[in-house]
């Protein structure tokens, strides 16, 4: 928007600099063809004025013919700026409008490619909207749309996890099943999600944030879970060994 900013601000000027220009000639061009016919008038005023009678009749005719003149001068040169500024107005409002309507074009086609490439990965997805992603290419993917933070993990069972400052301990791993039980700690309370599935995203919030954590496990393997949490962009992880806690 800046640029578009800018962009328009620049167009403006030029066309008004040309606008301006081009007024400047006409003007010049009438007041010059306008001036001559005075000197004309001028010239037959003065002869007018050696050979009046006594009424001075001739004289003031001819005094009349040049206020008119002066007169139409004005009115023309006044009608061409008007003429040359709304002219001057149009072009700058069909120039913001080519800018507005080839920015808008360019939008269109950002929303068409990564709509194109959600579609292309094939995730699916949640009630709040998110991609869930399926496996670690899935969430690099997801990393490189940059929307959201994500912090994988390798959960074995009964061992606390710190990710994104969230404490995971997992209760329970059904592989033949694929569920799982987990607890979550966070904001000194224990969060129990039982039953859970493979990519059922989980979403809770912690602290004062109204935006959400979403937790998705992709694998259920023998007493041990794999998945992710992603986190609203700038959450940070407490401490960096702490993903590999247990394993």
């Amino acid at each position: 928007m800046n640029a578009l900013h800018d962009s328009v601000a620049a167009s403006q000027q030029q066309t008004r600099a040309d606008m301006e220009q081009q007024l400047s000639s006409k003007v010049a061009a009438v007041e010059n063809s306008s001036a001559q016919a005075l000197e004309a008038m001028k010239a037959e005023l003065d002869h007018t004025a050696q050979g009046m009678g006594s009424t001075g009749k001739q004289l003031q005719h001819a005094r009349n013919l040049v206020t008119k003149l002066q007169k139409q001068q004005e009115d023309q040169a006044n009608e061409l700026k008007q003429e040359i500024a709304t002219k001057a107005d149009q072009q700058q409002v069909g120039a913001l409008t080519e800018d507005v309507s080839s920015t808008k074009t360019q939008l269109d086609s950002t929303k068409k490619l990564v709509d194109d490439t959600r579609s292309d990965l094939g995730m699916a997805r949640s009630q709040f909207g998110t991609l869930i992603a399926r496996n670690h290419d899935d969430i690099e993917q997801l990393r490189k749309m940059g929307e959201r933070d994500y912090f994988e993990f390798t959960l074995p069972r009964d061992k606390q996890q710190t990710v994104a400052g969230v404490g995971l301990v997992l209760k329970k791993a059904n592989v033949k099943r694929h569920r799982f039980n987990v607890n979550l700690l966070a904001d000194d309370m224990v969060i129990e999600k039982k039953d859970r599935t493979v990519n059922e995203p989980i979403f809770f919030s912690t602290g004062s944030s109204k935006q959400f954590y979403e937790m998705v496990v992709n694998q259920v393997q023998n007493d041990q879970i794999k998945g992710y949490i992603s986190t609203p962009k700038g959450v940070k992880e407490s401490a960096s060994a702490a993903a590999q806690e247990g394993q």
